[in-house]
């Protein structure tokens, strides 16, 4: 009788893929965000397939596929450099005519940051699974012996000007 392959590890692989369900809610949820921060009600069918080829590392010059939710991450965490960024091009007089122009730009914006996204992400995971070492807090001793009692905080004029 052959002996039966081990699929145990490709069925834990199968299972750390995202379902096509939750794919397609990343993308409404992306899509939504975007929408409701520049305004804009329809997408045109050239920029809903520029976010399919990111999520499918189809994209030119892309050396990996970006998922909808760590695009929406990534728009979101730099959404203060892209404001920046927008006030910079208006003050310089390269401004767009409409919010899919704009949108297209902090596109190409956030996809030239994914590098340094993936190090901040590394970062932030490396210092939560740094193990905290807590060294005992030293108590302060105090030598009741040696303080001197309060004195009687109220003044007492007579008693100065006789000492003068």
């Amino acid at each position: 009788m052959p002996k039966q392959a081990d699929f145990s590890k490709a069925n834990a692989m199968l299972k750390k893929l995202p379902t096509k369900k939750k794919v397609t809610n990343d993308k409404k949820a992306l899509l939504s965000y975007l929408s409701s921060e520049y305004g804009i009600t329809y997408f045109n069918k050239t920029f809903v397939y520029k976010l399919d080829h990111i999520h499918n590392g189809a994209l030119q010059n892309l050396q990996v596929p970006i998922t909808y939710e760590m695009l929406l991450d990534m728009f979101k965490s730099y959404k203060q450099d892209l404001d920046k960024q927008r006030v910079y091009n208006k003050k310089i007089g390269k401004a767009f005519s409409d919010q899919q122009g704009t949108l297209n730009y902090d596109l190409a914006i956030v996809l030239s940051k994914h590098s340094d996204y993936l190090l901040i992400l590394e970062e932030e995971k490396a210092k939560s699974t740094e193990v905290i070492v807590t060294q005992p807090t030293a108590k302060l001793v105090t030598n009741l012996a040696n303080q001197k009692p309060e004195e009687d905080k109220d003044i007492d004029i007579n008693k100065m000007l006789n000492e003068w």
